[in-house]
């Protein structure tokens, strides 16, 4: 969640109180003696002082223009505010536009204490997940061709953080709280709420009573880094933000001004504007869509798209026979990228829906725990979460069976295997 805006001492003893608190990349100025807003986006503090101000008064909007933020553009902006609210003398906007400036260059050119590792704190007032174990506090992926139910999985998480229930079994939300899905494909809010009924039919839920809103935000045709700055004031206090997909919010090359990683670092810094857990839909190029289970679930485009995710996940699926009128199909959702740790075991999921008879009848759709699907080639979680504490450093069968919870035989048995799969050098029995 955001931080509480805090006072800000003014230099002035006849400045009006101001509170000031950052908002993605922008700044907003209470001024509760005029119960105005004022909100600096675009702030230029170097050569040319500048930035897009918009003000509100009463909650009620009375302008928005790009301003110099030297004195004779100040002055400028309190007269012509001070004339259109008519809710204070000039005098006061003058003072407290005056002030509200000082605090928000002060702000911009201020990096912060910074902290001391030495003796920072390693269990944060902050939950390092969202949603444990595939949602942490940053930016994530799903990766998987289209038609897979990217959306839908994508949908169950969000229903699931909004009203505080596990809806997917292995999908355990530990923060609820508002979440802003950002639809660039398909955003037509009756095919969203249709596929929010069915999972919540199935989850035993009531949509409309769950705790918090699901905001369907329709960005079809515009790309992430032309509306960062809005989503980021939009989803200040929202527990996730779910962005579907990539590929439909990325630029293109010729509009970044460079090549492929200039796009997809254009991408990834409006990501970071908006500063909040981040759930990213992704497909995988056309090579590894059409050899997915070979497919090592890597997003399509440069490396700035894998390098800039914390955590990344590859969706594999298949369905299953289901009697007349319903559909059954099994995941596995394997971690294919962590930064912070060894990564999650693979997930398996059931999804069965009951289809609807009428136009009127969304079904109904549930999702039941099931047993991962390892592809040709995968290694199982077991031997997978062994070679994660291998490559960490924990080489020896007895560190390693300790680790695992296992008799050191089963520890000495999971090294045998790996070195017989290719996946460890020189590694014997009696390590």
């Amino acid at each position: 969640m955001t931080a509480e805006p805090v006072p800000l001492p003014v230099r002035s003893p006849d400045a009006p109180a101001i509170r000031l608190s950052r908002v993605g990349p922008s700044y907003a100025v209470d001024v509760p003696e005029l119960d105005a807003r004022i909100t600096f986006r675009d702030v230029r503090a170097d050569r040319e002082l500048s930035a897009d101000v918009a003000v509100n008064v009463a909650d009620v909007h009375v302008l928005r223009t790009t301003t110099s933020l030297a004195l004779v553009g100040r002055d400028r902006l309190a007269k012509t505010v001070a004339e259109l609210a008519r809710n204070a003398s000039g005098d006061l906007w003058r003072r407290a536009v005056f002030a509200a400036t000082e605090a928000v260059l002060e702000a911009e050119e201020r990096l912060g204490e910074g902290i001391d590792l030495r003796t920072a704190p390693i269990h944060a007032d902050r939950a390092p997940f969202v949603v444990v174990p595939i949602q942490p506090s940053g930016p994530s992926a799903l990766v998987a061709p289209g038609e897979s139910g990217k959306s839908t999985i994508a949908r169950a998480i969000a229903l699931s953080v909004a009203a505080g229930v596990e809806i997917v079994p292995g999908l355990r939300p530990v923060v609820s709280g508002p979440v802003l899905y950002v639809a660039a494909e398909d955003p037509v809010a009756e095919w969203h709420a249709r596929s929010l009924e069915a999972i919540a039919r199935g989850a035993g839920l009531d949509r409309s009573r769950a705790g918090y809103r699901i905001r369907l935000q329709d960005v079809r045709g515009r790309k992430l880094h032309r509306i960062g700055r809005t989503l980021a004031e939009m989803a200040a206090d929202y527990a996730l933000v779910i962005l579907d997909s990539l590929q439909a919010l990325l630029p293109s090359s010729e509009a970044a001004g460079g090549g492929v990683r200039d796009r997809d670092s254009l991408f990834f810094d409006a990501v970071d504007a908006i500063g909040r857990p981040t759930l990213i839909i992704a497909h995988p190029n056309l090579t590894g869509a059409r050899k997915w289970e070979e497919a090592d679930g890597r997003v399509a485009g440069s490396e700035v798209n894998r390098d800039r995710l914390r955590m990344s996940w590859r969706a594999t699926w298949k369905d299953e026979p289901a009697m007349a009128g319903t559909t059954f199909r099994r995941y596995t959702l394997a971690c294919t990228k962590w930064n912070h740790g060894v990564r999650p075991a693979p997930i398996g999921i059931g999804a069965g829906w009951r289809l609807g008879t009428t136009d009127a009848d969304p079904g109904t759709l549930s999702f039941t725990a099931t047993a991962p699907v390892m592809a040709s080639g995968q290694l199982s979680p077991e031997l997978a979460a062994a070679l994660d504490l291998y490559r960490s450093g924990v080489v020896g069968p007895t560190a390693l069976a300790e680790r695992l919870g296992v008799p050191v035989n089963t520890a000495k048995s999971r090294l045998r295997l790996l070195r017989e799969r290719g996946q460890l050098e020189g590694v014997t029995d009696d390590v």
